[in-house]
């Protein structure tokens, strides 16, 4: 058995096994009897008749190609021991060819990251501060939240609010049909339409109007989006907004603050821990993609087919979740297909992938490990807020592709906290100061 090797590019490598004749003219004197097998020859019990009549009848092409059939899958293992080939998955077959019999293989391999002085990186880190401005604007915030409303008989006015009854049409479609919908007249809003409560200022009890507004650009349904519609709107009631007064009543009547000083120092409190959250999130985000930069990341292209088979799958059902539509319909509706679709999401695929090899890597190199301790708890905490299906939710995700899963994701998380420690300059380096001293022994 003859075999060569071609390096393709993208972790791929072409394998050629040459079968040598004597074990071509075994494999075909097997295939012969199991053709014998299979067939009425005249004069002849079944798998008894000879093998020169079998070639004279089937042609020795036939019986060639029923040996390679029969040989490819071992053939393959031993070529990839011999070579030591430690294939990604399932190699592709190119080609058979019967003269000698020759296998051609696209076999992926598995995939390379090279993360080069990673620990070496440094990213400083910065405290966030909130402004008095910020406090404030929160605080007048939660007067508007705690604001009431009185009805009154006068014409609306922006500030408002107002109950009305609506409906909207485009070319004569009617598009939008709404009773007693309670809305507020504010110039930001942009339901239904930008410019709606413009055009209701003014309005008294029992008025009506008719006017036009293009609809917004993030309509539902995008063949509305941008178009002229004719909105019939009658005002059924007007309600002045009473804003209550920031002092010690206000900060009682929000929770348990004895003075606006307590709720002040909240607000507060809660936006510091907000903009840090958000501000680590960045920074965690600054850290993965400095690190991905440096990186050296290869892998087989099937490697990005199932990556992408799995975005486009938590691509639809989040279109269902939404909008209460298949795929197919929703990519009718935006005129694409899978095809297009696929590839708007290969970037965002690639990304994914980048991402896990990485961090893969980060664990291997540090060592990291979840216990099953970890994953228990993580399961229960998984399961708990999903009410009268905690149960189902917490023996899907105890079933052991489920505990895979969960393990792999705590992992991931290791791995991010674990270069965002070392971008702090806060990872210990005892692991690298073992390694380095076991390479000096050696």
């Amino acid at each position: 058995m003859k075999i060569t090797t071609e390096p393709l590019e993208s972790r791929q490598v072409c394998l050629t096994i040459e079968i040598d004749e004597e074990q071509a003219q075994q494999a075909m004197q097997r295939a012969a009897r199991q053709i014998s097998k299979q067939v009425d020859i005249p004069g002849f019990r079944k798998g008894k008749a000879p093998y020169g009549l079998i070639l004279q009848r089937f042609g020795e092409d036939t019986v060639r190609k029923e040996a390679a059939e029969a040989l490819v899958e071992e053939v393959y293992e031993q070529a990839l021991e011999q070579e030591e080939i430690e294939p990604y998955t399932s190699a592709k077959l190119d080609e058979i060819e019967l003269r000698p019999i020759t296998f051609t293989f696209t076999v992926p391999l598995q995939p390379t990251v090279e993360l080069g002085d990673y620990r070496d990186y440094r990213l400083k880190h910065k405290k966030v501060k909130v402004s008095k401005k910020e406090v404030q604007e929160a605080l007048e915030e939660i007067r508007l939240q705690n604001a009431m409303l009185e009805l009154v008989e006068r014409p609306l006015a922006m500030g408002d609010g107002a109950v009305i009854s609506l409906v909207a049409t485009v070319d004569g479609e009617r598009i939008l049909e709404k009773n007693e919908l309670r809305i507020m007249a504010e110039i930001e809003a942009t339901y239904p339409a930008p410019g709606f409560a413009e055009a209701i200022v003014g309005m008294e009890a029992g008025d009506e109007r008719t006017f036009t507004l293009a609809l917004p650009d993030d309509s539902p349904r995008e063949d509305l989006r941008g178009r002229e519609a004719e909105f019939n709107v009658k005002m059924i009631e007007v309600y002045d907004q009473i804003i209550p007064a920031l002092d010690d009543d206000l900060a009682r009547t929000v929770g348990s603050f004895d003075s606006l000083k307590q709720l002040e120092a909240r607000v507060k409190e809660s936006l510091q821990l907000r903009a840090q959250m958000e501000a680590d999130r960045d920074y965690s985000e600054q850290v993965l993609n400095a690190i991905l930069e440096r990186a050296q990341i290869e892998y087989p292209p099937i490697m990005l087919e199932r990556t992408l088979d799995r975005v486009v799958e938590d691509f639809e059902g989040t279109v269902k979740r939404e909008t209460m539509l298949s795929l197919e319909d929703y990519l009718r509706l935006r005129n694409e297909t899978r095809e297009t679709l696929r590839e708007e999401l290969t970037p965002n695929a690639e990304a994914q992938l980048k991402r896990t090899l990485m961090l893969g890597e980060v664990v291997r190199l540090e060592e990291l490990e979840v216990s099953d301790e970890e994953v228990d708890a993580r399961i229960r905490a998984s399961s708990a807020p999903w009410g009268v299906r905690a149960d189902e939710v917490r023996a899907s995700l105890s079933s052991d592709r489920g505990k895979a899963a969960v393990r792999n994701r705590l992992l991931g998380s290791k791995a991010m906290l674990r270069l965002v420690a070392i971008a702090k300059g806060e990872a210990t380096d005892e692991q690298g100061s073992e390694k380095k001293g076991a390479e000096e022994e050696e």
